[in-house]
């Protein structure tokens, strides 16, 4: 259990003041701390992406992209969908000019990215052939699969499809199966751990942060977000996190990230967790 009280912060870093239209909607999002915030932004049918308050229009068709930064010099864009051999995933300069691409197969649920590579996870896996039917893969930057859940584990845990991915220290990467609470993969180790508590988790849990032995997530239905030590049983809640939000790495001082088109903002979330920071 935890034995001092947590709070949640927030910081407003994209709002209508910050648009050039009226009416606009969010798709997506990403921050660094040494790189900034990256939008992906649909108006009327065209797609954008703003980087650090340059409005640039997206050099793909798809209206809701991910959106994620790999380094200072390069900026990810993934589409959901792809036809068969079609390219799906782009890799932009700060000026929003393609300098690689490649396909990762249909179907996509969602992405993170770290040093080593991209992770795209795949819903209804079980389902499909190919890339998606490996459920989650690592890719390095020129689209070589490098890591393959159902190829490359020998003893795991049918994780039928994934709810939630956050990256961890290192090459780890943290995933929400729809069927256990928590498992921690080592790609180079072809390696994996699976935590049982809290249980929780499989209540539906949209986004996920894990940082030392703590984990935050939020529940999609309620947006209640809640923090517990991996492996206790009871989780506690924390606060409400408007819109839709997603888990940041441990790099990163922020813990989520959030959106709203209802309020047009996008908002970095900071868990304060004087546990947390004692044990950093």
């Amino acid at each position: 259990m935890l034995k001092t009280p947590i709070h949640l912060t927030e910081q407003v870093v994209f709002s209508h003041e910050d648009s050039r239209f009226k009416e606009y909607s969010i798709r997506d999002a990403d921050w660094q701390d040494g790189n900034g915030l990256a939008v992906a932004i649909s108006v009327k049918g065209q797609s954008w992406i703003v980087i650090n308050g340059e409005w640039i229009p997206s050099p793909i068709r798809d209206d809701s992209p991910f959106i994620r930064w790999i380094d200072q010099d390069q900026i990810l864009l993934v589409q959901r969908r792809s036809g068969r051999f079609e390219k799906n995933v782009f890799i932009l300069d700060p000026a929003g000019e393609v300098i690689a691409s490649f396909h990762a197969g249909d179907a996509i649920e969602d992405v993170a990215v770290g040093p080593e590579g991209i992770w795209i996870s795949y819903y209804y896996g079980d389902f499909r052939k190919g890339l998606p039917g490996e459920k989650l893969v690592l890719f390095d930057l020129s689209g070589l699969p490098v890591f393959k859940y159902e190829t490359d584990l020998e003893d795991k845990p049918d994780i039928v499809e994934i709810l939630a991915l956050v990256k961890g220290k290192e090459s780890a990467i943290w995933l929400v199966p729809l069927l256990k609470p928590l498992v921690e993969i080592l790609p180079e180790a072809r390696s994996l751990t699976v935590h049982e508590n809290p249980q929780l988790l499989k209540s539906g849990t949209s986004a996920l942060c894990v940082r030392g032995d703590f984990v935050y997530f939020v529940l999609e239905d309620t947006k209640w977000c809640y923090a517990c030590r991996i492996d206790e049983e009871t989780a506690q809640p924390i606060v409400k996190i408007k819109g839709t939000s997603r888990g940041l790495a441990p790099s990163e001082s922020y813990h989520f990230i959030s959106w709203s088109n209802t309020w047009g903002e996008v908002r970095l979330c900071r868990i304060d967790n004087k546990e947390e920071d004692f044990l950093a």
